[in-house]
């Protein structure tokens, strides 16, 4: 048995690039402090392994998940593979006794997500999703805000992510098969999720949505700012989607996200809408009005640490102190729910109910 002096055992599945440059800097520096052994590196690509395990302590390498969990046991997994296999590694890592820390989305389909939700709690095992926003200094200070019912009645919200010329061409984003869809669970999650964790996450129950195939698959656009070619014989998702979900008592949520749209900069915002008050996340601020006045306030000053830094501290600390994640499970089922309600509301042409 564990003792609450050593170190947690962790397994890094998936060694791509949100592994190299946001998880495991923070796991090497938990290494460091001794409260973590990187045990296990994983990734289809040997060579991703070789050249992290140099800066482990004693990391050992393997080119298949199923091998390494059948041949060691780990206190964490952090998975930061394709979307495409989120679950079926969370089911077996949760199977094997690990906690589990794992990327957004949560899953390709609320069906899996169910199963891992259900799976972490017959296990007795945390699950988290990796939704770093959360943890950014300013979203901490705007829940701190909203929790003090400083909004009053929230009413309504809104969330957008448009990049001007933005498709991933790393990965595999840009195929269905691998990833569901584009913008709206790529970059769409992200915002989805803060946005419903500022407004206190609502019961959802009914959505409606359009997507559109307009950019991403056309050889004669200019469609990768970043410079990083893809195959636009392969892109089959959505590269702009738009939509609208209500929630109970009156509650509603405007949403728009984009890869690719022609528009004069990037938007990058989550607005919630109160009786008494209201917030922006870009800039961080608080909108009211007072003495027949409009007021608004905001930080001089706010931590730069990187959320995902502090999304992996917390976790390490709710594993070793035996306390609830921030990002619970059920609010993640509820976001992917949401997400699938979308893309079905776009595919029939209708609003759809989410069960």
């Amino acid at each position: 048995m564990r003792k609450k002096t050593d170190a947690l055992k962790v397994a890094v599945i998936g060694c791509g690039a949100i592994a190299q440059e946001r998880h495991l800097p923070y796991w090497r520096e938990l290494e460091e402090e001794g409260r973590v052994h990187i045990a296990g590196l994983c990734d289809v690509f040997i060579e991703r392994c070789e050249s992290e395990a140099k800066l482990c302590k004693g990391a050992k390498i393997y080119s298949d998940y199923k091998t390494m969990l059948r041949e060691d046991r780990f206190d964490i997994v952090d998975i930061c593979t394709q979307n495409r296999l989120h679950a079926p590694i969370a089911l077996s890592a949760l199977e094997a006794g690990a906690n589990v820390l794992v990327e957004k989305p949560i899953a390709m389909s609320t069906a899996e997500a169910k199963k891992m939700v259900d799976t972490a709690k017959k296990k007795n095992r945390k699950l988290m999703v990796a939704q770093h926003m959360r943890f950014e200094a300013g979203a901490e200070k705007l829940k701190e805000v909203v929790d003090k019912g400083t909004l009053g009645r929230i009413y309504t919200a809104e969330a957008k992510w448009l990049r001007k010329r933005g498709i991933p061409g790393w990965g595999k984003f840009h195929i269905a098969k691998e990833s569901r869809g584009g913008p709206l669970i790529d970059i769409g999650v992200h915002m989805i999720d803060l946005c419903y964790w500022l407004m206190g996450a609502p019961k959802p129950v009914l959505a409606s949505a359009k997507v559109y195939r307009m950019f991403g698959d056309r050889p004669d656009l200019f469609n990768a700012d970043w410079g990083v070619p893809y195959d636009v014989k392969e892109f089959d998702v959505e590269d702009y989607a738009v939509g609208f979900v209500r929630f109970e008592n009156e509650i509603t949520m405007q949403l728009s996200f984009s890869w690719a749209a022609n528009i004069p900069e990037e938007v990058y915002n989550v607005t919630v809408l109160g009786d008494k008050a209201g917030i922006t996340t870009h800039p961080p601020g608080v909108y009211s009005a007072d003495h027949s006045s409009l007021t608004r306030y905001s930080w001089d000053w706010l931590s730069k640490e990187d959320g995902h830094r502090k999304e992996i501290r917390h976790f390490v600390e709710c594993i070793e102190e035996d306390k609830p994640v921030r990002v619970r499970p059920e609010e993640s089922l509820q976001v992917q729910k949401i997400i699938d309600a979308l893309y079905e509301s776009s595919k029939r042409n209708k609003e759809v109910l989410i069960k």
